[in-house]
């Protein structure tokens, strides 16, 4: 294929052409597979999530707004494959530790009881906070990324990703105290 930009590969793929999708993996499989690495338990786990998502981009390729951006939205949808396959792995290995560091990193004097079993946390999490707010505290804590990158991957600037955990977080204590006193 004629070397084209993505833009007009995304127009291409829209009007039917597998040949177009085809030069998109071909441009995006290797990269998504090194950005996936750092997820994924194994290279060949990374190379089942990025073949993944690029059967969902081209399924969904409809929805992207901007083809200008068609490298940033392969990415997100690697990075949400690959976080919920991680939050499938990785919940029943989760430490009660991390309600310590949920609640309270910046010194508001409140944390959670370290006896609060980490699936109990996970699930009143996911019961509280709006699914942005549950993957920014999960990027936070568990995949132990930092703002600017949790900004990057989400699509949000760096002081709406502080504010969105700042939230999170404030709606969690409650939470994870009337957890706490029931148990």
């Amino acid at each position: 294929m004629v070397q084209v930009d993505d833009v007009a590969l995304v127009d291409l793929v829209r009007e039917g052409n597998r040949e177009a999708f085809d030069e998109i993996d071909r441009r995006y499989r290797e990269k998504l597979c090194r950005f996936l690495a750092r997820h994924a338990q194994s290279p060949e786990h990374a190379e089942e999530i990025a073949q993944q998502s690029l059967v969902k981009a081209f399924m969904s390729i409809e929805t992207l707004r901007r083809q200008d951006r068609l490298a940033g939205w392969l990415y997100q949808i690697a990075f949400r494959l690959a976080v919920d396959e991680s939050r499938k792995n990785r919940l029943e290995r989760l430490d009660a530790n991390v309600a310590r560091e949920l609640v309270d990193h910046r010194g508001e004097g409140e944390t959670a009881s370290g006896e609060i079993e980490s699936e109990n946390l996970w699930k009143t999490a996911e019961q509280v906070l709006s699914p942005e707010e549950y993957s920014a505290i999960w990027l936070k804590y568990v995949d132990g990324y930092k703002v600017a990158t949790i900004a990057k991957i989400m699509g949000r600037t760096r002081i709406s990703v502080r504010v969105l955990l700042f939230r999170a977080r404030k709606k969690l204590l409650p939470a994870l105290t009337r957890l706490r006193n029931e148990e």
